[in-house]
């Protein structure tokens, strides 16, 4: 979905369920989730967007109009403390933009 077209749905009253994911230190994407499906959001030139801080990609979401994303960071690597022998690992949290 380009980012122009989630705005244009936020002001016709339509909030899609948003995520933002840290993939690395400094790279944070984000997606959206239509009918089971995990699509990324993109420039108007089809580029994935792409934040250097989790506050940059929320920034931008909360200035198009967006209320609640989710934040989600999954590690491949095990390497949550207290997970361990191949459960999937992944931090979650739901963050209302909207004060």
């Amino acid at each position: 979905m380009k980012l122009s077209d989630l705005k244009n749905h936020l002001d016709r009253g339509i909030q899609p369920a948003l995520e933002v994911h840290g993939v690395d230190p400094s790279i944070y994407l984000i997606f959206s989730l239509a009918n089971g499906e995990r699509s990324p959001v993109v420039d108007d030139r089809g580029s994935t967007l792409r934040f250097r801080s989790r506050r940059s990609a929320f920034d931008t979401l909360k200035d198009i109009g967006v209320h609640k994303a989710d934040f989600v960071h999954k590690s491949a690597f095990d390497e949550m403390v207290g997970v361990g022998n191949g459960v999937p690992t992944e931090h979650r949290e739901s963050v209302n933009l909207i004060q």
